[in-house]
This record gives C-alpha cells, sequence and structure tokens, in this order.
C-alpha cells in the first residue's frame, strides 16, 4: 500500500509546485501594485501642492501687475509733474572745503572758509596764493533739454569767477549750450565761462593739492564772457570764443569800452593709456589793466581800463595704473602792464605727479617755476602790481623789484625797478579718501623768490623764502 499511493503524490506534487509559484508571484505583484498606489497617490499629493502654488503665484502676479500698473500710472504723474516744474533732465551737484592754512612769513594760521576774495566789491583784489579758491562752497545746477541744449549754472559766494572778476558776485559760471541742426557734436556757446587754461581745475573736490600751481594762480585768467563755439571731432576738442577777458562788461571812467579778445582751446585724447591727453590754449585781444596810468602818474595811457595781451600755453596728463603725471607751460605778455609801466612778459612751468599707495591714499609733488623778471614784473592785468591805494601785494606773493636794507637809514627800500624776481615753488603732500564723498588734504608748500619779495611781518623785513602749511576736508556729491 505504501508505494501504490507515492505516485500519486509524487504526481499531485508536480502539479501543486507551480501553482505554488505563481502564488508568490502575485504577492509580489500585489506588493508593487500597493507601492505603485503609494507613488501614485504621492505625485497626485504633489500636482495638487504644485497647482496650488501655480494659482497662488497667478494671483501674486495679478497683483503685481494691479500694483505696477498703478505705480505706472503715479510715476507717470510724477515725470508728468517734473516735466511741468521743470525739473526733468537737471542735475545738481555741490561741495564744500573748509581749510586750515599756516603762513610763517605772514605770522598767519587761521581757518579759512567763505572770507572775502575782494577787500571791497569793485575793489582790487586780494587774491594771494595762500588765499585763493581753498575754503570754499559752490552749488551747480545743470540741465539738458530733450533737444540737447545744456544749460549751466555754479554758485560760488565770495569764490569763483564772480567774486575775483565782477565785484561781490556769487556766480561762478552761467552759460548755454546749444546744438546746431540737431549735431550735438556742433554747438553754439555763450554766457559767462570759467577759464580753460592748465591741468589744474577750479575746485578742491577735482584736483589733488589744496593750494594751486603757480601759473593758475598768476599767469591764467578767471573767465570769458561772450559766445562762441564749441565742437568735437573724434578725439579732438575744440572751444573758441569772441569774449570779455575777466570782466562782464568794459566800461572805465565813463569813457566806455571796446575791448574784446578771441580766446579758444584744443583738446587731444591720446590712446593707449588709462587716460591721457594734451591742451592747446591760446588768447589775444584786451585785458583789464589795474596799471592804467604811467609809473609818474601822468595822464592815463589806457582810456577803456585794458591794453592788449597775448597768452599761449600747452598743457597734459597721463594716468598709467598707480601712477599720474601732468604738467603745462606757459608765455604770456600785455602792454603796460608791469612794475615800471612798460610791458609786462612772464614765462612759466608747472609739473606734478601722484602715485596711489592704495585706493584710498594717494600722495603728490609738484614743481612750478614762474619767470617774471621784465620791466620789474608784471602778471595778467598787472593786478599783482598796485592796489587801489599804491600798496603793493608782493610782500604776500613774492613779485616785484624785491627789497634792500638802506644801510643809513634801515628802511627797506626797492631795488631795481626794472627787473623783478621770478618764483619757485615745490608742494609735498597727501590725499586720503575718508569715504565716497569725503577727502582729507594735507599739503606743505615751499615758495622761493629770486630777490627778497615776501615780508616778513613779525620785524618788516624781506627775504627770499616762506613756508606754508594747509589741510583741508573736501566733502562733495
Amino acid at each position: 500500500m505504501h508505494h501504490k499511493f507515492r505516485l500519486p503524490i509524487l504526481t499531485l506534487a508536480l502539479a501543486l509546485e507551480p501553482m505554488l509559484a505563481r502564488a508568490d508571484t502575485n504577492a509580489d505583484i500585489l506588493r508593487e501594485i500597493e507601492a505603485l498606489k503609494a507613488k501614485v497617490q504621492q505625485l497626485e499629493a504633489q500636482v495638487r501642492s504644485q497647482q496650488t502654488q501655480i494659482e497662488e503665484n497667478q494671483r501674486a502676479t495679478a497683483e503685481a501687475g494691479q500694483t505696477a500698473d498703478r505705480a505706472d500710472v503715479q510715476l507717470s504723474g510724477v515725470k508728468q509733474a517734473l516735466e511741468t516744474s521743470g525739473f526733468r533732465g537737471l542735475t545738481i551737484t555741490g561741495m564744500i572745503a573748509p581749510a586750515y592754512v599756516y603762513n610763517q612769513a605772514q605770522q598767519s594760521g587761521s581757518f579759512v572758509f567763505l572770507n572775502r576774495a575782494n577787500g571791497a566789491a569793485g575793489d582790487s583784489s586780494i587774491y594771494n596764493y595762500d588765499n585763493s579758491y581753498f575754503g570754499s562752497a559752490y552749488l551747480s545746477f545743470a540741465k539738458e533739454t530733450e533737444e540737447g541744449t545744456q544749460w549751466t549754472l555754479v554758485l560760488a559766494p565770495e569764490r569763483g569767477a564772480g567774486a575775483i572778476s565782477n565785484g561781490s558776485s556769487i556766480v561762478h559760471e552761467a552759460s548755454v549750450s546749444i546744438p546746431l541742426e540737431g549735431d550735438k557734436n556742433t554747438r553754439l556757446i555763450a554766457g559767462q565761462i570759467p577759464d580753460w587754461e592748465g591741468y589744474e581745475s577750479t575746485w578742491g573736490n577735482e584736483m589733488k593739492p589744496i593750494t594751486h600751481n603757480l601759473l593758475f594762480d598768476f599767469a591764467e585768467l578767471t573767465s570769458y564772457t561772450g559766445v562762441g563755439m564749441h565742437l568735437i571731432r573724434g578725439k579732438w576738442e575744440v572751444k573758441a570764443m569772441l569774449a570779455n577777458m575777466n570782466s562782464p562788461r568794459y566800461y572805465y571812467s565813463g569813457n566806455g569800452g571796446r575791448a574784446p579778445a578771441a580766446v579758444f582751446r584744443a583738446d587731444y585724447a591720446i590712446p593707449g593709456y588709462d587716460d591721457a591727453g594734451v591742451g592747446f590754449w591760446g588768447m589775444v585781444g584786451k585785458l583789464p589793466n589795474a596799471n592804467v596810468s604811467p609809473a609818474d602818474g601822468a595822464t592815463a595811457l589806457y582810456r577803456t581800463g585794458t591794453s592788449s595781451a597775448a597768452m599761449f600755453e600747452v598743457d597734459g596728463f597721463v594716468t598709467k595704473g598707480d601712477w599720474g603725471y601732468y604738467g603745462q607751460v606757459g608765455y604770456g605778455q600785455q602792454t603796460g602792464a608791469a612794475y615800471n609801466g612798460d610791458t609786462a612778459k612772464w614765462w612759466g612751468l608747472s609739473g606734478m605727479m601722484t602715485y596711489n599707495f592704495s585706493p584710498r591714499f594717494l600722495g603728490f609733488a609738484r614743481a612750478d617755476y614762474l619767470n617774471n623778471k621784465k620791466n620789474g614784473g608784471g602778471l595778467p592785468g598787472g593786478y599783482m602790481n598796485v592796489s587801489s591805494a599804491g600798496q603793493s601785494f608782493n610782500g604776500v606773493n613774492g613779485f616785484g623789484p624785491g627789497y634792500v636794507r638802506d644801510p643809513l637809514t634801515g628802511e627797506w627800500v626797492t631795488t631795481d625797478g626794472n627787473s623783478g624776481a621770478n618764483r619757485y615753488a615745490l608742494s609735498l603732500g597727501m590725499n586720503y579718501l575718508y569715504n565716497q564723498s569725503t577727502t582729507l588734504k594735507l599739503e606743505y608748500r615751499y615758495d622761493r623768490a629770486s630777490r627778497a619779495t615776501f615780508l616778513n611781518t613779525s620785524d618788516g623785513s624781506y627775504r627770499k623764502y616762506n613756508n606754508l602749511l594747509a589741510a583741508s576736508v573736501v566733502v562733495s556729491f
């Protein structure tokens, strides 16, 4: 019996084996189906979440669009208001630069800020190298219209071209620049425009030292009042005017005045450097002349208070990496502007080198020479020679024939009225950029003359040299 049932049992086992295997496989499939269901549910949850986020983003976008539309309406209103009020295209900039100056020969140590540049409105200038454009403040308004017309007004109380050449005027510049036939590179210019000479700018936020070089202070002009042209052609920029020099209007003692002058400047941008250029400047015509009568006080030679002058100058600059190099050379002469009443003649040169020790810290060295010995000395306008009271300004600035002590009287008397002093100056200093709008400056300056022309106020003597120390903080926007 045992052996009879062995074969059927074996057969039954063989028949059930595939069914049992399929049962295992179905279980696996069921588990996979459950896993897929779970995955599908997870994906559905993610899709619902993303759909919710999309809907929220769409609502936010719609709200942002509405906000943008409202802002656009408001901005359009602001633009319209600006245009209606004239503020569109208007740029406002400014600077303030208090200083402290110590002058050894003058025995003066003082803060300098907005002090008078003239003794009295319309009187002789007391512009000195220790009383230059530092200690100033200005506010500049510049506007350009849609058609390209540019309008500029720069106000500088007690400093600037107006204070020097027009009594107590606070207007440094008032000018217009009008494109001709829609060409912004060909312009008509007119108004009161500051002088174009040299490598140094007027204001402290545009130059490295505190004081200016000898040529800027004594052998350059102040401003032009007239009309001219401004052309840009490739790397060339040319400006020319027919204008009054250093005067808003020529008239003198009721004698009227017909004294225009032609002035020009041409600049060329030199390629191959970080920044480089060379400029050429010249003036031919009439200049105001403070020496309106000969030295002996006879009848005035220049009935309009002006005399013929010719001046020429070349300047240039190169900046490459941390180094900067600047220089100029100039020549000029003016009839009747010398100490002895003859023609004044002068020539000079100035050079400056700068180095950035770091992005914030800069050092500079500047050297100047001004030859002014002809006819006892004399400079543009003759204003550095004699004041309205007949007193010499040479004791501060070091020009003129010089002085010697009379061995008999002990008084200091002029030497040779036909030969003036030549002048030298050396300035060393630094700038520190405290922040983007504030620069701290320090300068030591040594001035020397070929004759004893610097008045030592402590004992009334004259000597050939002087020392000056200056510090300034310049804040601009």
